[in-house]
Formats: structure tokens, C-alpha cells, sequence
């Protein structure tokens, strides 16, 4: 199933490949034929994917978010709802979505469980799967902003995208849809901050322990509080956000994974089980 999952993001990311040259190159009817094959691809491979963590989850009886190997494979299924929501009509969208996926499922597969991992008492609480789902539906929208942010760079002034009909327009205002997307991305940051503050409360007694995790996830809910900051106070123009939205993603990044190799965080209570 782990084929199937790889194989249905390598097959979108060639499909969508070849709709971003075929509209650049404006031909349009078979552009937007490859985008939606490479949806129904992107589709496939979530399916892929909420096969695997149901039948992980039957097979231990726990919900399988506890190592690095089912948290990547987590991470690609919010990511494919994510963009089925939010940017799941533009090729561009589509073919670094697909890209990232593939990089995602690589990594994990080098990391891939060598047998089942029993949860510690602690993540056998309530509070888990909430604080899990959310932060990554924060992370997963917080790459599209991140994507968003790369291509303002990349179209500065028309802001048009090959084959983009994303809100029923084919024009698209990347620094709007970003603030849109981090808006929701922030809000699920701070609904894990909370959740996970709860939970800490339950199972170790502190609201805060100031572990490497944690601390590197009120870093990056800071980086883009600053975003919305300097976004409602005007402080900043389109060029500025789109860097703040950059630098945060690159903070998700290293807080999911980054943290994880430090020295400090080998016995971290947030710790994943890198086996």
C-alpha cells in the first residue's frame, strides 16, 4: 500500500508537470485535462494513505501518530485535503503539493517502523488525537501558504498562475490567498498550543515544560503572529509578508522535524520514536 500511496504522487506530480508546460504554452483544454487526472491521482494516494493508518490503528488498537514513520504518512494525507480544498485547481499548486508529498514519503520511508510501538502512558490520553489533527492541518495549510508565498516571487506583478481558476477567477491575488490561508493555518496553531497545554496539564501536571518542541512551536505561532500583525497594521508590504510566510514555514519545518535531532531533544517528552 506504501507503493500505491508513493506511486499516486509520482504519477500527480508528472501529470501536473505536464499541464504547467502545456499551459505556459497555451494550450489549455489538455492542460486542464492532465489537472484533474492529477487530482484523481492525489486522491488515490489519500485514500492510500487513510488505508494504511486505519489498518495500523485495527491492528494495534492505537491511533497511529506516535512515531516519525506514521506521523509522515499523517502529514501527506492533510496535506492532499488541504490542497483538494484550497489550491486543488491550479497546476502549479498541484505539482509542488505533489513534490513535497514525494519528499514527505521518502524521508518516512527511510524511517520506517520496524515493528509496532506501544504508546507511553502519557499519549494515551484524550487529548492526543485533537492536538495531532489540528496541528497538522495547521502545518499542511501553512505549506500552501508557503507555496503561495514562493510563487508571489516568481509572477510579482500579473500574479497569474499557469492554468490557475482557483475562487472561480482566473486571476489570483497570491498575497490575498495567502492571508487567507494563514488565517486558518494560525487558528489551528493556536488550537494545538491550547490543546497541548491541556493535555500537559493531565499528563505531567505543568501547563508548560518548556521542552525543545515546545519551545520551537511558540516560535513559529510567533512568527506568524508577527505576520498578522504586520499584515492588519500595514507595516509591512506584499514582499515583506511573503518572506515572514517563508521563514514561518521553514519554523513549522523545523519544529516537526529539525527539533528532533537535537541533542536536547533526545529525551524530550515530545519526542518521536525514530526507530
Amino acid at each position: 500500500m506504501y507503493n500505491v500511496l508513493f506511486g499516486s504522487y509520482s504519477v500527480a506530480a508528472h501529470l501536473f508537470g505536464l499541464g504547467v508546460i502545456l499551459a505556459l504554452k497555451k494550450r489549455e483544454l489538455p492542460a486542464a485535462a492532465l489537472r484533474y487526472a492529477g487530482i484523481a491521482a492525489v486522491v488515490v494516494g489519500l485514500g492510500a494513505a487513510l488505508y494504511m493508518m486505519v489498518d495500523a490503528w485495527t491492528e494495534t488498537g492505537q491511533p497511529p501518530f506516535k512515531t516519525l514513520y506514521q506521523s509522515l504518512i499523517f502529514f501527506s494525507a492533510t496535506t492532499a485535503v488541504v490542497f483538494l480544498f484550497t489550491g486543488f485547481r491550479s497546476s502549479v499548486m498541484g505539482l509542488l503539493t505533489a513534490l513535497f508529498v514525494l519528499a514527505t514519503l521518502a524521508y518516512g520511508y527511510m524511517k520506517k517502523d520496524a515493528g509496532a510501538v506501544q504508546l507511553p502512558p502519557a499519549l494515551q490520553s484524550a487529548w492526543f488525537i485533537p492536538h495531532v489533527v489540528v496541528y497538522f492541518l495547521g502545518y499542511s495549510a501553512l505549506f500552501v501558504s508557503f507555496v503561495a508565498s514562493i510563487l508571489y516571487f516568481i509572477f510579482p506583478r500579473e500574479r497569474d498562475l499557469p492554468s490557475v481558476q482557483l475562487f472561480g477567477t482566473k486571476r489570483l491575488d497570491l498575497d490575498q490567498f495567502t492571508y487567507r490561508i494563514v488565517l486558518f493555518g494560525y487558528g489551528m496553531l493556536s488550537a494545538g498550543l491550547i490543546l497541548g497545554a491541556l493535555w500537559a496539564k493531565f499528563a505531567w501536571g505543568d501547563w508548560w515544560s518548556w521542552d525543545p518542541k515546545e519551545n520551537w512551536a511558540l516560535i513559529t505561532w510567533l512568527v506568524y503572529t508577527a505576520y498578522l500583525h504586520f499584515r492588519l497594521t500595514r507595516r509591512l508590504g506584499p514582499r515583506g509578508l511573503a518572506w515572514l510566510s517563508i521563514i514561518g514555514f521553514l519554523a513549522v519545518m523545523f519544529t516537526y522535524l529539525g527539533v528532533n535531532y537535537l541533542p536536547s531533544a533526545q529525551q524530550a517528552l515530545h519526542s518521536y520514536s525514530m526507530q
